[in-house]
């Protein structure tokens, strides 16, 4: 089962996106700040990580950064803001973010760009097909 870290700092969303994602078949760890995120990440690997851009002890953009720092650009990363500020799609790419989506978010995108991301960067959690599988499928 493929591992999603939502790193959030508002309970009411980051419930609903663990809702959400738990619904489609994902494992889901929760943060409400950087620092906690930046550990759950270290600690349990996840496949993919969605995260708001501004919380309190740590933006999304430093976790990303320090994430590359540690050597662990495998994880995709989603960014996901309130903010209107110009330039941070940008920065956001620069990092390396596989989708940007700005608050109020479609839900059946963001899930589409989750799905995307996983199918290019199968991460650590994904499964090979078991032997009984593999032969229903031929």
């Amino acid at each position: 089962m493929k591992k999603i870290l939502i790193m959030e700092d508002d309970n009411k969303i980051a419930a609903a996106l663990a809702i959400r994602l738990e619904a489609a078949g994902y494992e889901v760890l929760t943060a409400p700040d950087g620092l906690e995120g930046l550990k759950l990440a270290l600690d349990d690997r996840p496949d993919l990580i969605l995260t708001d851009i501004w919380m309190p002890v740590g933006t999304g953009f430093s976790v990303a950064q320090r994430l590359k720092d540690l050597g662990l650009t495998g994880i995709p990363l989603i960014f996901i803001t309130a903010s209107k500020l110009k330039g941070l799609r940008e920065a956001a790419q620069k990092l390396g973010g596989a989708a940007f989506f700005e608050k109020p978010y479609d839900p059946e995108e963001l899930l589409a760009a989750v799905a995307k991301a996983l199918e290019r960067n199968p991460g650590p959690h994904s499964r090979p097909p078991t032997a009984s599988k593999t032969c229903l499928s031929h």
